[in-house]
């Protein structure tokens, strides 16, 4: 079978149009207005490889709202982390919106969670244990609260 320059263009043109729409569709998917599912959420950092073990992960308080609690070292030097799922899904990679700024103790941090939220700052003023608590009451305006045990 021979095909034709004007042939090729209107396959092209064909194809074009329909993986627009199969894009069109699957962005829908995703953008649904479900809540996301905080539960499965782990305090990600230097401290930890910014890996997602057991020890690190923040389990449910009350409803919305789960903590974790960690020792921290006082050595002068800021803990870079995040609070995100097991994968760093989009949605579930909760950091600040610019740059990364040190957060205090007792102050409530409002999380930007998508896949380029920069990095949160933290330095302990003494070796201590520390708990971080994630209130998720708004869904779309995580909070989270660095608590000294």
């Amino acid at each position: 079978m021979r095909f034709t320059t004007k042939t090729m263009v209107l396959c092209g043109a064909y194809l074009f149009l329909q993986a627009c729409t199969t894009m069109q569709s699957a962005e829908s998917i995703f953008t649904n207005d479900a809540p996301k599912d905080y539960s499965s959420m782990y305090l990600r950092g230097v401290f930890n490889w910014w890996e997602a073990p057991d020890d690190y992960r923040l389990l449910a308080i009350e409803e919305y709202k789960y903590r974790v609690t960690i020792e921290l070292i006082a050595d002068g030097q800021p803990y870079d982390f995040k609070v995100a799922d097991k994968i760093w899904a989009h949605e579930l990679n909760c950091g600040l919106k610019f740059g990364n700024q040190s957060v205090e103790i007792n102050d409530d941090i409002d999380l930007y969670c998508a896949s380029d939220s920069a990095n949160l700052q933290f330095t302990p003023d003494e070796t201590a244990m520390y708990t971080f608590v994630l209130d998720v009451s708004d869904d779309e305006e995580p909070i989270l609260t660095i608590q000294k045990q």
